[in-house]
């Protein structure tokens, strides 16, 4: 049925419908917010007995001869699509088996899948029998408009989320719900189920597992939690019963039917400025400082957000984010608007920012488990540690050693530019791969061989080899970062920690899964203004002798005079250095580690510290590179060329971190 269809079709039944008006709230569930109804004609279905003498008592109320003479049905292989009586949102149907036959799905699910891209615009969901059912004897399924329904949302309990193709979605949702009845030992599980039609034959569907039929608190409070309950809308059916459901109750609720999974939150903090300029999108509640949404599909937009901060691709946008706002008065006048969220509403955009929302899904998969490996270790690490300065300095006369690192935020976890991860706003999330990505590993983290969170860092381009992390930021070893070769099967790595290896490395292109990515994996990698540099992988730079001189001067605030040589003291693994003795007619003075030395010789940043130097007769300084970023963890482009060569996520990211493993941190 196509749209204007079903919109004729409960026109024409519409004078029948008893559809009250709705009194409506918002409750946070874990954080989530959550619509509570007062609807009074669901009264029918939230008290139902649901006992075995009960049901076989009664009239089973979805067969032909009980249904209201109104109810006209459109008929669909075995089923009657039927316009339901007591609707809980606008335009809600029941589709019930023609014959009188037991509520159990797995015989059914094709019919599922198929029914969402039939009933064009709709949602398809399924209460089990013993979760939320109350006609448990008579096979059907109800559907209401899918903007009702959103399964990309963060759920404070356990659920199982399939995304593809009819057939995938199918198997994958006969695999989660037979695994789950082995384990449980019963023909079905418990559990509740939605599928979405999202394109031509492409399928989102979410499981809910469940504990119970009803909560404990049932007799106090009739909330009797069906499918549509657990996606999102809460239906009470007295006004004593909306009243005394609150954030607390609610949460006491989902624990007892469902299985707890509680997402921990995060705060961004997206800009600071004399005036933050912001717009709302949707209903939000005001406490102190911080504008709550109201639902899930509120959106807040803020202007002036300046990305890239201090690179040569910075600019000024507005963008548009979920979740809360906070406004915080700094002491210089300032405000800052942190943004707080879900950690998997987060990562939605941090892979679609530090990316572009066009790559690999294995990639997408991998990136969202170091992306979430990554914060959840700051968060862990700022909770054990008092905060320290944005950068470790070791300065004299003679030395300059500088490495900057992420625990300078005062009043939120991480910013969202380079400094941090790249967070851009839910304008960024263009593609469904995206949630599939996020929502397929939700809560997977990569640990170390002692089970502590790694420290999953990530970069464009590692130039063919991997750098340790003490070289770029505090001297620690991780087990799980160390040197190696961006190659599988990995051939020998050559001594980069050697001057003499180091050129033979910087000046020739080895064989490497980021050497030669084609223009499809860069355009479904880097975004459009990372796309602005053309070469990264082998990379030149050439300044004039004054230029240079001028530029280092700028750009260090130490005048060296005439620049009359660099020369690497240290090397990394990668051969990035970390170690720069510059040699001026003024002044001589050793800097690091690798992005002070990236900062000191470019106008922004340059590309490596993976470099070597030349110098032509006329004056004509050539700096050869290696590399985009730092090196250590992920390389971006390889893995983009990994995932097209069709890796696993779990492969790439054993790939990129030796010694780790996969687990699910909630």
């Amino acid at each position: 049925m196509t749209k204007s269809e079903i919109r004729s079709f409960i026109s024409a039944q519409s004078g029948n419908i008893r559809m009250p008006d709705l009194c409506e709230k918002c409750v946070e569930a874990g954080g989530v917010p959550w619509k509570v109804l007062f609807n009074v004609e669901r009264a029918r279905s939230t008290r139902a007995a649901v006992d075995k003498a009960s049901i076989a008592a009664r009239p089973c109320f979805l067969c032909t001869a009980n249904r209201f003479e109104w109810q006209i049905p459109v008929e669909w292989r075995g089923y009657d699509i039927l316009v339901n009586p007591f609707p809980v949102l606008p335009g809600h149907l029941t589709i019930v088996a023609k014959e009188h036959a037991d509520q159990l799905i797995l015989s059914r699910l094709r019919d599922m899948v198929d029914l969402a891209a039939y009933l064009e615009g709709y949602a398809v969901f399924y209460n089990g029998p013993h979760s939320g059912a109350s006609a448990p004897d008579h096979a059907h399924f109800q559907a209401v408009p899918e903007s009702w329904l959103n399964l990309h949302r963060c759920f404070p309990f356990e659920r199982y989320y399939v995304c593809g193709e009819a057939s995938v979605v199918e198997l994958g949702l006969k695999e989660v719900i037979c695994r789950m009845a082995v384990a449980e030992g019963e023909p079905e599980p418990r559990m509740n189920v939605a599928v979405k039609c999202i394109g031509p034959d492409e399928y989102e569907a979410v499981v809910i597992p469940r504990r119970a039929h009803r909560p404990s608190c049932y007799e106090e409070v009739h909330v009797s939690p069906g499918a549509l309950d657990m996606f999102g809308y809460i239906v009470t059916t007295s006004e004593a019963d909306f009243e005394a459901l609150d954030s607390p109750l609610l949460e006491r609720i989902f624990d007892e039917v469902a299985f707890s999974r509680r997402v921990p939150k995060v705060k961004v903090g997206i800009v600071t400025a004399k005036e933050i300029k912001y717009e709302l999108h949707g209903p939000y509640r005001s406490a102190g400082d911080t504008l709550s949404p109201e639902s899930d599909d509120c959106r807040f937009r803020l202007d002036d957000v300046v990305i890239g901060v201090g690179f040569h691709w910075e600019r000024r946008e507005s963008q548009c984010f979920q979740g809360a706002l906070k406004l915080v008065s700094n002491s210089d006048g300032t405000t800052t608007a942190v943004n707080i969220l879900p950690v998997e509403e987060y990562l939605q955009s941090v892979i679609s920012s530090e990316m572009s929302a066009h790559a690999s899904l294995e990639l997408l998969k991998a990136h969202a488990v170091i992306s979430r490996s990554w914060l959840l270790a700051q968060m862990e690490h700022k909770q054990k540690a008092p905060l320290g300065p944005d950068c470790c300095c070791c300065a004299d006369s003679e030395r300059v050693i500088k490495w900057y690192d992420h625990d300078d935020h005062v009043g939120f976890d991480v910013c969202a530019d380079d400094h941090c991860q790249r967070y851009q706003g839910a304008s960024r999330i263009d593609r469904q791969a995206v949630y599939e990505a996020v929502q397929s590993t939700c809560g997977e983290v990569l640990v170390d061989v002692d089970g502590n969170l790694c420290d999953a860092r990530f970069s464009k381009c590692c130039g063919g080899a991997f750098e340790e992390f003490g070289n770029c930021w505090e001297p620690v070893r991780h087990s799980y970062l160390l040197a190696g070769r961006d190659l599988h099967p990995p051939l020998p790595l050559p001594d980069l920690t050697c001057e003499d290896e180091a050129r033979k490395w910087i000046m020739s292109r080895p064989e490497a899964f980021c050497a030669s990515p084609s223009e499809e994996i860069l355009s479904q990698v880097l975004n459009n203004y990372d796309r602005e540099t053309t070469d990264f992988y082998r990379w030149t730079v050439e300044y004039g002798t004054e230029e240079l001189s001028e530029l280092v001067k700028s750009r260090s605030g130490i005048d060296f005079g005439t620049i009359l040589d660099f020369v690497p003291l240290k090397r990394g693994t990668s051969g990035r250095i970390y170690e720069l003795k510059i040699v001026g007619t003024k002044r001589t003075v050793t800097v690091g580690k690798e992005l002070e030395i990236r900062k000191w010789l470019s106008s922004s940043h340059l590309y490596s510290s993976a470099f070597v130097v030349d110098r032509s007769d006329d004056g004509v300084w050539r700096l050869h590179g290696a590399g985009w970023g730092h090196g250590v963890g992920l390389c971006q482009i390889g893995a983009a060329v990994m995932g097209a060569k069709g890796f696993s996520y779990k492969e790439i990211l054993y790939h990129y971190f030796k010694n780790a493993e996969i687990k699910c941190a909630y």
